[in-house]
């Protein structure tokens, strides 16, 4: 009878420990990540990368995962780049908050030349960027990196598991809200289904 006993607390403490186990998750450890190869195709792992922002801290792109990412490649002298960066913090705003984040890279100033942190500071101050990361980027960090970017700007759709879904190349607010939208789950807006 006690050797059926401890049999019996043994297996309700192993489904016990399954049940509480399996709604853990690992941490993700950016130093780390559970992949091996990284590329800037659709349905790969985007390559990580560290590049200052406009606050002079270092920001890598894996310091995002868990969330949409919208990841856009500009330059400040290219008018849709301007118009995409107007839109930048009312686009994450419009999602739960930490949902969804916008990234900014900026690959030249003005003048064609590498930005530098005034640059950033100004570009996000000029267009009201207050909750989203602006980077300096440069044409030779672009060529030596794994991102292929043809036309200003271009907008690389990454989903919560670090996977890139889709690529856009000049701006479309409605593309991306899209994109984004397909990437979250359906929220309840307290309206009911029809009859």
């Amino acid at each position: 009878m006690k050797k059926e006993y401890w049999i019996r607390l043994v297996i309700l403490a192993l489904i016990l420990c399954a049940a509480v186990c399996s709604s853990c998750t690992p941490k993700f450890n950016p130093d780390n990540p559970p992949w091996n190869v990284c590329s800037s195709a659709e349905g790969e792992h985007p390559c990580d990368f560290a590049l200052m922002d406009q606050h002079g801290n270092q920001v890598r792109l894996y310091d995002f995962h868990g969330k949409v990412i919208i990841l856009d490649f500009s330059t400040m002298w290219c008018g849709p780049c301007r118009l995409a960066a107007m839109q930048v913090d009312a686009t994450t705003a419009k999602y739960e908050e930490g949902e969804v984040v916008y990234i900014s890279v900026l690959i030249e100033n003005s003048f064609g030349k590498d930005p530098d942190l005034r640059d950033l500071e100004n570009w996000a101050n000029s267009y009201g960027i207050n909750i989203n990361p602006v980077l300096a980027g440069s044409r030779d960090w672009l060529e030596t990196s794994s991102w292929h970017v043809q036309a200003w700007p271009t907008f690389f759709i990454i989903d919560q598991k670090m996977i890139l879904r889709s690529t856009i190349v000049g701006f479309s607010a409605a593309s991306i809200e899209t994109a984004v939208e397909d990437l979250l789950p359906e929220q309840d807006t307290g309206a009911q289904a029809p009859k």
